[in-house]
């Protein structure tokens, strides 16, 4: 299933156009804006991401993000040979470790999670690229559950993940691992980005995985070119992913 939002008839268009590929390469993966030809898309067979998937996802946009979030569960199965807690900066509603959190069985891990948002979109003091809280302030509205609330049911039952809801990097101030083996960022804007690098980059262990959701898309390239100089500075380079995130392994 490829999600998208097509206007003036290119969604028949893209349609058409999967068809022929299909015909000519056989195997052909289509979602979440990466067209990936002849790839085995192994973790589509696998039965636990299958199911962590079935279980969180509420859209069809957080259904066609597959790719990426088997992205996060590797990066995360592999932070779990580490010393470290889990932290995410930029939750939502809490799909990404939801899913992840499933995945690994994180609740028998004896780890932490911290899952930082204000839960109400960018605060204007770190929105570095002015974007809009209009949808976030929809979903905020559209029901009695805002964001937060669904979060929070969602780790209802994992006791070891903790919401913390404030301003990055303030927030850190309320509950902080001191050793970080996997670390998500998520935050949609340059400067809150690197706030949250400043704080936590040297709490991440040697050889801990850092993964940036949106560092290799082109409507987040002020995200990509901070991060690049930031990491840049101190010896690190950022793997850019075919589905647009950004892989770091921290050098020891």
């Amino acid at each position: 299933m490829f999600y998208g939002n097509f206007k003036d008839g290119r969604g028949e268009k893209f349609i058409a156009a999967l068809a022929l590929f299909k015909d000519i390469f056989g195997a052909v993966y289509a979602n979440d804006n990466l067209i990936g030809l002849q790839r085995s898309t192994g973790f589509l067979q696998d039965p636990r991401f299958k199911d962590a998937m079935r279980a969180h996802s509420r859209t069809k946009q957080e259904a066609s993000l597959g790719w990426r979030l088997h992205t996060l569960c590797w990066a995360a199965g592999q932070a779990l040979k580490l010393k470290g807690d889990f932290v995410e900066c930029g939750v939502l509603t809490g799909f990404s470790m939801g899913v992840v959190s499933d995945y690994v069985d994180f609740v028998q891990t004896g780890r932490r999670m911290y899952l930082y948002d204000t839960f109400e979109g960018i605060p204007e003091a770190y929105n570095s690229e002015a974007r809009s809280n209009a949808a976030i302030e929809k979903m905020n509205a559209a029901g009695k559950e805002t964001i937060y609330d669904i979060a929070r049911l969602r780790f209802a039952d994992t006791p070891n993940v903790q919401l913390v809801r404030g301003i990055v990097p303030d927030s850190f101030a309320e509950a902080c691992p001191d050793q970080i083996a996997f670390l998500h960022i998520d935050m949609n804007s340059a400067a809150s980005e690197i706030a949250a690098l400043e704080a936590l980059y040297d709490r991440v262990v040697p050889g801990g995985y850092i993964v940036f959701d949106d560092y290799g898309w082109t409507g987040y390239a002020a995200q990509k070119h901070a991060e690049d100089d930031w990491l840049g500075a101190r010896g690190q380079r950022v793997l850019e992913l075919p589905t647009g995130q950004g892989l770091v392994v921290k050098l020891g």
